[in-house]
């Protein structure tokens, strides 16, 4: 496996969303790309679901595109005229994309992040919850939870919460860091 192939690996284990790669045929960009929209349909389970992220080699090709957009057409149709349809008619061979659904719960979790490291511990806990009623077992919104109520001196919740995270899905790097918060949290302190 090629670096850039591992690269993209791993990327992939890392995103707390979902998604797929497709590959776009240069010859056939208004074809593939229907096709594209009709995954994305069939794909797109009843969830929060906001935003479609397309990326090529690891980088965003353009803004996200609301779902209804998408699927409806209008994003099928904005990407023909984009710098998409130049990039693959120029590289004159077929090309990989990374299709992402990006959740609601993934932007609440990132807005709690910006709240805590602005400082603002009880708006950024809010924002975790939120994003955990909507998607209960998310493990970036658990693992960020679960920190801030260690640091904020609340062990007891921030153990249950973070063995919760650590039960997450293999690969994902909160899963990863939750799994090594609990047990530091589990081993006892020496004393001097």
């Amino acid at each position: 496996m090629s670096d850039e192939d591992q690269d993209r690996q791993e990327q992939r284990a890392q995103r707390p969303f979902g998604g797929f790669q497709f590959e776009i045929d240069p010859e056939r960009i208004e074809q593939t790309l229907q096709k594209l929209r009709e995954r994305v349909n069939e794909s797109f389970v009843a969830g929060r679901y906001t935003k479609v992220r397309l990326s090529y080699r690891g980088k965003a090709i353009g803004p996200d595109i609301p779902l209804a957009v998408f699927l409806a057409g209008e994003g099928v149709a904005f990407w023909l005229i984009s710098p998409l349809a130049a990039l693959l008619v120029n590289l004159g061979a077929k090309a990989i994309l990374d299709v992402e659904f990006v959740h609601e719960a993934d932007e609440l979790v990132q807005e709690g992040l910006q709240l805590y490291l602005e400082g603002e511990s009880e708006a950024a806990e809010k924002k975790y919850r939120e994003a955990l009623d909507r998607r209960p077992d998310d493990p970036s919104a658990l693992y960020n939870l679960g920190t801030l109520l260690r640091v904020s001196g609340r062990k007891d919740e921030a153990l249950q919460v973070l063995r919760k995270a650590a039960m997450g899905p293999e690969g994902h790097p909160d899963v990863k860091r939750a799994a090594e918060a609990v047990e530091k949290l589990m081993t006892p302190k020496k004393t001097l």
